[in-house]
């Protein structure tokens, strides 16, 4: 079996589409199944036939659409092409897209063999304005997008983790709100905020940089993937509010829990039950500081979350997520 895997964003480009997909043909690969990648390709309409042809030399036998990426910006190409030759497409994210990036998913719609979501939230939501894909969709959770770290050593590092990409909607003004508030009350608690600035949202970096001057917070950007693992098996907890709510298209949040580190996020209409055991929910930040001091205080809390924690994430192995993609690869070559 030979799968073509499309995306617009692929390492080392910044992006978490981008780091979903280099996971999966790596455990594709490892699992026997030839795979190439088209990356970092001019994705405006004109050229789609010039890509559509690139693809057929290499003749796949499944042609598999990652979407949305950074970088397909605004081209459309991966919608022609969905059009003009059968393919799998995996949506990523819907419900929090702009309506006109929701519209331009509708060709999606029209001949792909199969759509796969990454949790089932976005898939109702999706069914409710096209209907006719139910039959020709399913879901396949997310991973993480890190390495684990050792499990065995101390968790030396006092400090509250932030991690994820520098960019808006990711809930780094309540990180800001959170730190002023450590500042306020003289507490002894710093902020680590890992990650890298996004490239498309420079002015947002600048911003949050300055608004955390003078806080207890300190930076540690554009980390090599085994400094960051390094920092998260050395912490014990961390605090990421997202705006919608955690969810399994998350993949920070599932570095963070496969590492070990207490989480404390928020809840969300699309937040799968199973996740109430391996993270506390706090709705604000003056709600996260009271967790923090709770937490601090209580090792055999920490030790009951970082079991539920990896009991969690193991349902979401790279091998189980590699498998499944195989699996439905196969139905539809067998259907053909």
């Amino acid at each position: 079996m030979k799968v073509v895997m499309v995306t617009g964003s692929y390492p080392p480009d910044t992006c978490g589409v981008g780091d979903f997909t280099a996971h999966l043909v790596e455990t594709l690969l490892a699992q026997g199944i030839g795979v190439e990648v088209v990356s970092n390709e001019n994705w405006g309409l004109n050229n789609a036939f010039c890509i559509k042809k690139r693809i057929t030399s290499l003749n796949p036998d499944i042609v598999h659409i990652q979407y949305p990426t950074i970088g397909y910006e605004t081209g459309l190409a991966p919608q022609l092409l969905s059009c003009v030759r059968p393919c799998v497409i995996t949506l990523h994210e819907i419900s929090q897209t702009h309506i006109l990036r929701r519209l331009a998913l509708l060709p999606f719609s029209i001949r792909s063999q199969h759509i796969v979501f990454t949790n089932y939230y976005e898939r109702e939501y999706t069914l409710r304005w096209t209907p006719w894909i139910s039959n020709r969709s399913s879901v396949i959770p997310i991973g993480s997008s890190m390495a684990i770290g050792s499990q065995d050593r101390d968790r030396d590092l006092e400090e509250i983790v932030y991690f994820g990409i520098i960019r808006p909607d990711k809930g780094l003004e309540d990180i800001i709100t959170l730190a002023s508030i450590i500042k306020k009350e003289r507490l002894k608690i710093r902020i680590r905020i890992i990650g890298k600035p996004h490239p498309k949202y420079p002015e947002y970096f600048q911003m949050i940089y300055l608004q955390a001057k003078d806080l207890p917070i300190m930076w540690n950007l554009g980390l090599t993937e085994s400094s960051v693992v390094d920092l998260l098996s050395r912490s014990r907890i961390a605090y990421v509010p997202f705006p919608d709510g955690a969810s399994e298209r998350r993949s920070s949040l599932f570095a963070l829990l496969a590492n070990g580190v207490n989480t404390i996020t928020t809840k969300g209409s699309h937040t799968p039950p199973e996740m109430d055991k391996a993270v506390l929910y706090a709705s604000t930040p003056k709600e996260a500081l009271q967790l923090i001091q709770k937490l601090s205080g209580q090792n055999q809390l920490q030790m009951r979350l970082r079991y539920e924690a990896f009991a969690f994430v193991n349902n979401y192995s790279w091998e189980s997520i590699a498998a499944k993609h195989v699996e439905l690869y196969k139905l539809i070559l067998n259907a053909k």
